[in-house]
């Protein structure tokens, strides 16, 4: 069976099972993607949208991070619908100062020219040129449509229950309305990913970290960037909103951390004096427990292949071309090997 014969699945509809997706349907393969609730309901309906290129050299994820770019701008370029926000990033955090040389290093005057909004601009800054955004959630449906008008199937509301097998091969799943077979199964559902393969009997540590979005109102345009520091972490949404990330409290309190961003806004942001809290979301981002992508097949079990990662909005597009060239094209890609799965039953770590 050629590969453009087979039935391929993709269990997972956030922004990685997505782009799989879309890649793969792109190549002519047969795709079905199913998943327990709607498109990007998990923690890719929660994600900032940052695309986020600023990491050290030995970063496990850095040449993942530094070719997501180019593969955003390929899809921005494919798919005219898809909104990307090419502002840039300014941040001003301890990691992102202590990470630059010195003379790249925005000072005040430029800090100020950039994002005149800031009432208390820092002595230096790092300005990522070449960063953007999403909208994590129009970015996913915007993939899932053209992956459908290419001849993909989504099922939404389709919970997995159970594995079909012959052998060692994984052959289908089962779900409440009957069975679905494929060719090859993959895993794109973030922490989802945990129990399905506690059941097939190949677990991998793959952790929750949860993360706030917060949205909040505003009368006009405040910031030019997507602003990184270490009191404020926002930027704007395509209609206008400011959209704010926080950690998740290990006390809880989501409703204390709402206004306490939003008094940190305040103070930080001229043009944020009306602002006011409109929603607020936490998502569960998944975390494999070496902080390194899983990418590939699984164990003794065939017929399964991984992906899992954070930041999983960043490098989506990649990861979606990469992985659709490997399933295609049955060849291993060289940037992919150090996060395959089989690590953690070899001891021999990401390097």
């Amino acid at each position: 069976m050629g590969a453009t014969e087979k039935h391929m699945m993709v269990v997972g509809a956030g922004i990685m099972g997505a782009s799989i997706a879309y890649h793969l349907a792109s190549r002519g393969i047969k795709v079905t993607v199913i998943d327990k609730g709607q498109p990007a309901s998990g923690a890719t309906g929660s994600s900032f949208g940052w695309i986020h290129t600023t990491v050290s050299d030995d970063a496990p994820d850095a040449l993942l991070r530094r070719a997501s770019v180019a593969d955003w701008r390929r899809l921005a370029k494919e798919l005219p619908e898809l909104w990307v926000n090419w502002t840039g990033a300014l941040s001003y955090d301890d990691f992102s100062l202590e990470s630059q040389a010195d003379d790249s290093l925005l000072r005040q005057p430029g800090i100020s020219q950039l994002e005149p909004a800031l009432n208390n601009p820092p002595q230096r800054a790092y300005y990522a040129q070449q960063d953007g955004a999403v909208d994590p959630i129009d970015a996913t449906r915007v993939l899932l449509d053209k992956a459908c008008r290419l001849g993909a199937t989504l099922k939404s509301q389709t919970a997995v229950i159970g594995f079909t097998r012959e052998g060692n091969k994984i052959t289908g799943i089962e779900t409440p309305e009957g069975v679905l077979q494929a060719d090859c199964l993959i895993l794109a559902c973030g922490t989802g990913i945990s129990p399905l393969l506690d059941a097939i009997g190949t677990p991998l540590p793959i952790m929750a970290s949860p993360a706030i979005l917060l949205r909040f109102g505003a009368t006009g345009h405040v910031v030019n960037t997507l602003i990184s520091g270490h009191d404020i972490e926002v930027r704007h949404a395509r209609n206008g909103d400011i959209l704010a990330v926080e950690d998740y409290p290990a006390t809880g309190g989501i409703d204390d951390i709402a206004s306490d961003t939003l008094a940190a806004m305040k103070i930080a942001l001229t043009g944020t004096e009306s602002a006011q809290l409109l929603s607020q979301s936490v998502g569960q981002r998944p975390v494999p427990a070496d902080g390194c992508p899983i990418i590939g097949f699984i164990g003794d079990t065939t017929g399964v292949y991984v992906a899992v990662m954070h930041p999983a909005v960043t490098c989506a597009a990649t990861l979606g071309r990469m992985i659709s060239e490997e399933l295609v094209t049955g060849k291993a890609l060289d940037m992919l090997e150090n996060y395959r799965p089989a690590r953690f039953s070899s001891g021999q770590g990401c390097t």
